[in-house]
């Protein structure tokens, strides 16, 4: 079989070894997966049909797996009969945090008091209650999120977004959260992550992580989440109240798995090919 695994050429610099080994247990399982970069693609429209090109393959692969952030080129994509992973379906509503806040709410998924927010409300909005956490709904790596203290440090940081959208919410429990990697509709591992130097326990900020074992409510909430979605692999995050309760955070749709390779010795690029060679029969 053919396939590409689809980076921006930036990213793919970032993350050498990761496609490497994403090539190599290719190999194994009998699937020539090449390296395509965004830039190498051209699609859209031509003579009243939709296209798609790349100047690096001759022909189309049998699968794609979107190691970016593209909703219009993944449904291209989908729209030319070639499957994806993660779906459009996935990554339009995952790389969203309004949107996905949104949807697990209305099945009764545990969450932060969450407010949706564009730039213009934002400024005009009138805060009584801080601390609280700003995210713009695009963000990821907790990047693009910060912890609010006072009306002027909020008009101080909002020349800085960059985003036109964002969410609001109360502070929770700080520095500690959990990863819980999915691959379909199977939980494979969590890592809990935490810090105690920052609110945000992102093992790329600084935070330390460990292998962790869900609770059955954990466990739960987190089957309820992967019924609603196509998934191929994902993270899905959570953090804890006062009262060290899991809450909904976020679903990660172009996962990392360093913090597992390092705490665990589960190969999850092999189970993810292994994952889709099954899905796609």
């Amino acid at each position: 079989m053919q396939a590409w695994i689809i980076y921006e050429q930036e990213d793919a610099d970032k993350n050498k070894a990761y496609i490497d080994w994403f090539i190599n247990e290719a190999k194994f399982l009998k699937v020539e997966l090449t390296l395509v970069y965004v830039h190498q693609i051209y699609y859209g429209v031509r003579n009243n049909k939709l296209f798609i090109e790349s100047n690096q393959e001759d022909s189309l692969p049998d699968f794609v797996i979107m190691r970016t952030i593209n909703d219009l080129l993944s449904r291209q994509l989908e729209c030319m009969g070639l499957p994806v992973y993660n779906a459009s379906s996935v990554a339009s509503v995952a790389n969203d945090k309004a949107k996905t806040h949104q949807l697990l709410a209305q099945h009764n998924i545990p969450m932060a008091d969450t407010f949706f927010l564009n730039r213009s409300s934002l400024i005009k909005q009138g805060f009584h209650e801080f601390p609280f956490v700003i995210k713009e709904v695009d963000g990821r790596g907790g990047k693009q999120v910060h912890k609010i203290d006072s009306y002027q440090e909020l008009k101080g940081i909002i020349p800085r977004l960059n985003g036109q959208q964002f969410i609001v919410q109360p502070l929770a429990k700080s520095g500690k959260d959990v990863r819980v990697f999915v691959i379909g509709k199977q939980i494979i591992a969590a890592i809990l992550r935490e810090s105690n130097q920052d609110f945000r326990a992102n093992h790329s900020l600084g935070g330390t992580a460990q292998a962790y074992v869900l609770t059955t409510q954990e466990k739960n909430m987190v089957d309820k989440i992967v019924e609603l979605f196509p998934f191929g692999m994902v993270g899905i995050d959570f953090i804890f109240d006062d009262q060290d309760q899991p809450l909904f955070n976020e679903i990660e749709d172009v996962v990392g798995s360093r913090t597992l390779s390092e705490h665990t010795e589960i190969n999850i690029v092999r189970l993810y090919l292994e994952f889709i060679l099954a899905d796609l029969k």
